[in-house]
């Protein structure tokens, strides 16, 4: 065998590891497999069963729109902190469209991002043997031409987030994604829930990257995502950040 033909198969026998390897039992990879090539179930079962990109974002927008409406609301907004390349605000509106048909709530997002990725590191919080200046450039021009409704707001977090609700007039927020790696950002992003409840539905659903990994990444309460979260919570008394227990065995069960 040549030495193409070998790296074919460790290439083969490596993706095969990594779907055998997957904490989800074979019934589920098996109706994910059907449904990635024939499109055969509803938009909730294939958040469900993982069958559609970024189902996290579509679970929770989903969610976040069933709520909207039993209050009456027409619509809401949903922010990606993080942008980075674009892929994720693509998806977030391909969830938004599917989750528009199922409930009747319009979706309005919007990306945070400085444009020029991330910044220097505050200090050791930001788990600078992880994260370096410079790091998830953004190439404007080209990610302007991809999301078809998403607004994308330009800068340092703590700067566009003191006055974006009042500025943009938004539906009220439903479900935010955090992925801004440092602790110093993660911090200034939280601040978008003392914008008043106005502005932002009973409960936020947020999807927060960065917060577990292999044992060389060192994610800890004591610096990053999780710090900036739990600093939060000790100075708030009646605004808190809690995760979803039992998330797992949820459903999409839609009247």
């Amino acid at each position: 065998m040549g030495g193409r033909a070998r790296r074919s198969v460790r290439r083969a026998l490596g993706a095969v590891w990594q779907v055998l390897r997957e904490p989800v039992p074979a019934r589920f990879l098996a109706l994910r497999w059907l449904d990635r090539r024939l499109n055969v179930f509803a938009y909730p079962t294939k958040l469900d069963i993982g069958s559609i990109d970024r189902p996290h974002y579509g679970h929770g927008l989903l969610h976040a729109a069933m709520l909207a409406r039993k209050l009456g609301h027409p619509a809401v907004s949903a922010i990606e902190f993080g942008v980075a390349g674009g892929n994720g605000l693509v998806n977030l509106e391909m969830h938004a469209e599917h989750v528009t048909r199922k409930t009747g709530v319009g979706v309005a997002i919007y990306g945070f991002d400085t444009g020029a990725g991330l910044p220097p590191p505050t200090d050791h919080r930001d788990i600078p043997y992880l994260w370096q200046a410079g790091f998830f450039a953004m190439d404007q021009e080209r990610l302007r031409a991809r999301p078809r409704s998403a607004k994308l707001l330009i800068g340092r977090v703590e700067d566009t987030v003191a006055s974006f609700c009042e500025r943009e007039e938004t539906p009220p927020i439903g479900f935010i994604s955090f992925d801004l790696d440092y602790y110093s950002s993660t911090a200034a992003a939280l601040k978008i829930f003392l914008a008043g409840h106005a502005h932002l539905l009973p409960r936020v659903i947020c999807y927060v990257d960065d917060m577990t990994g292999d044992l060389d990444w060192a994610y800890n309460d004591f610096t990053g995502e999780l710090l900036a979260i739990n600093e939060f919570n000790a100075a708030h008394v009646d605004i808190k950040l809690a995760p979803a227990r039992g998330l797992r065995f949820s459903g999409h069960h839609l009247p």
